[in-house]
């Protein structure tokens, strides 16, 4: 499935620091005295020669200058001054004001990182997991989001526990990824809040508990992310427990997640999981033969993708095959019961009932069950 393109990684994290030094120079007035930044940038102060070089790139405050700014962001980063490191192998890996470099900008990263900065500990695990600039290594990928994570970084977090839930260059443990992503959820992290509901929502590493699901997708669903919106439109039409199911509240939720995702994600393409949920949440509402027609869409979306593995695209047909069906004989599409992991215990640390106000739950005992992977 292709999706709009995200700023780059530059704009993105530039943003963020740009933020950061506004609320230290919150006292001054608004308008940069770029002679007073000058004179010290070229006394050699390190914080002066960073945020001269970002506002040069920028156009922020200054006129814009990219190519000099690059050079104080440089002098600031021999200096050993981590945001700068940072910004510095940002520059190399989108190819912003200098030569695209990701070996170049893997080193940066790695000065930063080493010195605990996160988010370069993170960009540094990003690149060992994709094999960008270093040679691929999924194991020091783990080292490197673990690190970041011990830090409360809330992506870096939601990275570890990936590489936990899947296995991947560390050893396999669904328990302890629901603790890393209950961490970053509880930091109003939308990917954790969705990861964390889906472990609920099958019985992996923790106990099959549909409601704590539900609050997690719920409070996901609150933010402008179009996905989480589906998924929350999903559970409401086709959780396995009937008392949960909300056919209305599911046809408004997934008619939000394409509206956002032309509007968030500035794209006219409509997803065909997108167009499945929408059909699912119309037969949950008892509208049938509008739920025939987008699942029919959806089949034909399915169809057009060409990125898709033969084999994923076989089991997808299969399924969306048998909803239609379904809903040609006015029955609306359940999921099935999971089994569950044998053993996993709840987690004391999640109070998502409790913040929300609802009752509390009692998650099922979960029962062996076959060894199938959960990544969705």
């Amino acid at each position: 499935m292709k999706r709009a393109s995200p700023p780059s990684l530059f704009a993105t994290v530039l943003a963020a620091l740009l933020f950061a030094a506004s609320i230290l120079t919150a006292q001054q007035p608004q308008r940069i005295d770029e002679k007073d930044l000058r004179d010290w940038a070229d006394r050699g102060d390190a914080d002066a020669q960073f945020e001269l070089g970002l506002r040069l790139i920028t156009g922020e405050g200054l006129k814009k200058n990219t190519e000099e700014g690059v050079k104080f962001v440089e002098k600031a980063a021999k200096q050993k001054h981590l945001r700068a490191q940072h910004v510095l192998g940002n520059l190399f890996e989108d190819g912003e004001g200098v030569k695209k470099d990701l070996a170049k900008a893997a080193e940066w990263y790695r000065s930063s990182a080493e010195l605990g900065f996160a988010l370069s500990q993170h960009r540094l695990g990003v690149m060992y997991e994709e094999g960008k600039g270093v040679k691929k290594d999924t194991a020091k990928a783990a080292e490197w989001f673990k690190k970041a994570a011990d830090q409360g970084d809330p992506p870096s977090q939601t990275a570890y526990a990936s590489k936990l839930e899947r296995g991947d260059g560390i050893a396999k443990s669904a328990s302890k990824a629901a603790l890393w992503y209950l961490k970053a959820a509880q930091q109003d992290f939308v990917p954790a809040m969705t990861r964390l509901a889906n472990l609920y929502y099958t019985g992996q590493g923790v106990p099959v508990d549909y409601r704590r699901a539900g609050a997690w997708y719920r409070r996901a669903a609150r933010s402008e992310d179009p996905w989480a919106s589906n998924n929350l439109a999903w559970f409401l039409a086709t959780c396995p427990e009937d008392n949960l199911h909300n056919g209305e509240s599911a046809v408004l939720l997934a008619r939000r997640a394409l509206k956002l995702v032309a509007e968030v994600v500035q794209s006219d393409e409509q997803p065909y999981e997108m167009i499945d949920t929408m059909a699912a949440a119309l037969a949950r509402n008892g509208e049938f033969k509008e739920a025939e027609l987008w699942q029919k869409r959806c089949i034909a979306l399915l169809s057009e993708d060409k990125d898709l593995p033969e084999e994923d695209r076989k089991k997808l047909q299969e399924e969306f095959d048998s909803r239609l069906k379904l809903y040609q004989k006015a029955t609306p599409f359940a999921e099935p019961d999971p089994k569950g992991e044998e053993g996993a215990e709840p987690l004391p640390q999640d109070t998502i009932l409790q913040d929300e106000g609802l009752p509390e739950s009692k998650p099922r005992k979960n029962t062996p069950k076959s060894g199938r992977g959960t990544v969705v």
